[in-house]
């Protein structure tokens, strides 16, 4: 049975060249298909007499032509039998696509995000029908990945997000005014939850709605922090040269030796590569945060600043459970009442372009209501190997970090987190915190920090997850 091989991987890669990325024969570049003039309708384009596909793309290609989907689908609820047989292999194979995404596109963002969910904007292209026919297809694919994906353990709040996109309307589809797009993405979930037929089916939207929202700020925080890594990256890069850097294009079939083809990993470097590669050509524009076009790290210096970010998120998501609980609130804020603590949470500060991200925001719910100070305190997290390092090295690298800090996540803030109780207020960062990774700090490191740290302007917290 033919797969939507060309669906599924353009969500992941986000790439228009995909006929060499899919060991299928039904694997159609998107490219291809918005140059299709769609026929007049005939089941014989599609399928056999009996409602079998016929073909190498027919199933691509239907899914892709919304009118003739919606007059398969409309055919089948009447009872034709050819329709439905025909309809019937399109479920199969959107329910085969939603668990192999599932299991693909954990990537970088393990158990958080989907290092694509950027991309699954892309789903619309391939399936722009939003029509009963298109609607059940999306249907059948988001209930199949929501099922695997709770098997791979991915939270409930990328969950969300997903099922937002292939179900509400797509939070994630936002370009340089996230903003504006987020808030019409806002009022078309409340009109799908609105027109949902049961309150509880629009419960379950209006939920999937917030949710998703929240998932889509945590990737935006994601998506930040890896690109200012990317750009501050000093490991190997390809050429400059857009003439010598072609001669290094990589492609999606052809992976380093001991690397699967369909590795995450690898159809993210391919993707990212092209990415950079568009942009030093200059027919694409730059990302926010990125101020000028570099050469596409080499596979090993991505591979290796993957490795570096993926230990990083789980390091920053330890401390953010250890500050959420009894034991971690006491030791960091054990002046707080009610302490609500959030990660990834956008702040806007007066100046700046772009919201940064803390990597944790305290909040005591006690201190807050009108005319009060709420009590705020914003913590860094950082990761560094001390080995063979003076007293003195260790002392300036603490200096470092607490300017850093202190610049970017003190003073006078407003809050961009939707849901969160503080959104769009201004107030003004209590205590500003760092949490070192301790699990390799030996007795005189240790000392050498804590004593430091008040001098540096800043609370510091050893912490071992």
């Amino acid at each position: 049975m033919p797969r939507l091989c060309s669906l599924a991987l353009l969500v992941l890669l986000a790439s228009t060249q995909l006929g060499g990325s899919c060991s299928e024969p039904d694997a159609v570049p998107l490219e291809e298909l918005q140059k299709d003039i769609t026929p007049p309708f005939d089941y014989a384009l599609y399928c056999d007499e009996n409602g079998t596909l016929v073909g190498s793309r027919s199933a691509v290609l239907l899914v892709y032509r919304a009118a003739h989907l919606e007059r398969v689908y409309a055919d089948s609820r009447a009872g034709n039998s050819r329709a439905q047989a025909l309809f019937e292999q399109l479920e199969a194979t959107l329910r085969a696509t939603g668990q192999e995404l599932a299991r693909k596109s954990l990537g970088i963002a393990c158990g958080s995000l989907p290092a694509c969910v950027a991309q699954w904007h892309k789903l619309d292209e391939f399936m722009p029908s939003r029509g009963e026919g298109g609607m059940r297809l999306r249907q059948v694919m988001a209930d199949s990945f929501s099922q695997e994906a709770k098997l791979q353990h991915v939270r409930n709040t990328t969950i969300a997000a997903v099922l937002d996109v292939l179900l509400v309307g797509t939070v994630l589809r936002r370009g340089a005014a996230g903003a504006t797009e987020a808030e019409a993405a806002t009022a078309e979930a409340r009109t799908a939850a609105a027109e949902a037929a049961t309150p509880v089916e629009a419960g379950r939207l209006a939920l999937a709605g917030l949710e998703a929202r929240i998932a889509a700020e945590e990737l935006a925080a994601l998506e930040a922090r890896l690109a200012e890594a990317e750009a501050l990256e000093t490991a190997a890069r390809h050429p400059q040269s857009l003439k010598e850097l072609a001669r290094h294009r990589p492609a999606s079939s052809q992976p380093p030796s001991g690397i699967e083809a369909e590795h995450p990993r690898w159809t993210s470097y391919v993707a990212y590569w092209h990415r950079r590669y568009e942009e030093l050509a200059g027919t694409r524009p730059l990302p926010p945060r990125v101020p000028e076009a570099k050469p596409p790290l080499t596979w090993n210096s991505y591979s290796g600043l993957l490795n570096t970010f993926q230990r990083s998120l789980e390091f920053q998501r330890a401390v953010t459970r250890w500050l959420q609980q009894a034991e971690g609130s006491r030791q960091c804020i054990p002046g707080m009442k009610q302490p609500l603590v959030t990660d990834n949470t956008g702040l806007q500060l007066e100046g700046r372009a772009h919201p940064v991200y803390v990597d944790q925001l305290a909040v005591d719910q006690a201190t807050l209501g009108a005319g009060r100070q709420p009590s705020v305190h914003s913590f860094s997290n950082k990761q560094h190997s001390f080995s063979g390092k003076g007293l003195n090295e260790v002392r300036d690298q603490l200096k470092i970090d607490s300017l850093e800090a202190r610049t970017k996540y003190s003073g006078v803030v407003e809050v961009r987190r939707r849901g969160h109780p503080l959104f769009g207020q201004k107030v003004r960062i209590s205590r500003v915190h760092i949490v070192y990774d301790a699990t390799t700090l030996d007795a005189e490191i240790r000392k050498a920090l804590l004593k430091a740290a008040p001098q540096n302007g800043v609370d510091l917290h050893l912490y071992v997850p």
